[in-house]
């Protein structure tokens, strides 16, 4: 894989990240009960929520926000471009884990977004090779 195509992937990742990240932790912050997105909060008993507020402005930021700030950087090429994109990957590795510790699993999501986040360090990696000459 070239620098271009993992850019692209990169983008396509970061954008899918921030745009299903951000209005999951909006719903979260908007409904903390859990009720309209149907998230009951027994997910919550072995965690140190009693609602889903706090992990809706965790998910918001570290996955939506930052995600979606990320794409916009990497598309402008921003010096740090490439070190964000592994970040973000980082991030969400970090958030799934976290999420499997405390007992929540939804195979449906937590399989594909891990997917997502390694997707994320190997294009993070490969434009790193690509612009150094490691190829």
């Amino acid at each position: 894989m070239n620098y271009r195509r993992a850019r692209t992937t990169a983008l396509v990742l970061l954008f899918f990240l921030g745009l299903s990240a951000l209005p999951a932790g909006i719903f979260m912050v908007i409904d903390p009960m859990g009720e309209g997105m149907g998230l009951p909060l027994e997910l919550l008993d072995h965690t140190p929520f009693s609602d889903f507020l706090i992990p809706g402005i965790i998910l918001g930021l570290f996955n939506g926000i930052l995600s979606l700030l990320f794409a916009v950087l990497l598309i402008r090429k921003h010096r740090f471009h490439i070190g964000m994109v592994m970040f973000q990957g980082a991030v969400l590795i970090i958030w799934l884990t976290t999420e499997l510790i405390m007992g929540i699993w939804y195979p449906l999501l937590t399989i594909p977004y891990y997917l997502v986040a390694l997707l994320l360090l190997a294009s993070g990696v490969r434009m790193r090779q690509s612009k150094t000459g490691l190829s």
